[in-house]
């Protein structure tokens, strides 16, 4: 096995473990932002239940960029691994 190969496995590799990360970070997220509508929904008749309950809403959002892109790195990462592993060398 080549070098080209092996980077290319590892690569693919770690874009896989990436992906599953960023799945199951989403799921989390996903779980907290519904815990906090929930939370929203009863603080919601007066001034500072819906200002607790906004703040609450943005402090469960502050990851989704970051693991947007730990997603499309790990798809990024698995695509080059896949390229790097399933090209041929050309013979001179």
């Amino acid at each position: 096995m080549n070098h080209k190969r092996i980077v290319g496995s590892i690569a693919s590799l770690a874009g896989i473990a990436l992906i599953v990360y960023a799945l199951h970070a989403m799921h989390l997220i996903a779980g907290a932002k519904a815990q906090v509508k929930t939370m929203s929904k009863q603080m919601s008749g007066n001034y500072v239940g819906k200002k607790l309950g906004s703040q609450m809403q943005a402090n469960a959002s502050a990851y989704d960029t970051r693991v947007q892109i730990g997603l499309y790195s790990g798809v990024a990462l698995v695509v080059i691994g896949a390229g790097l592993v399933f090209t041929k060398k050309r013979k001179k």
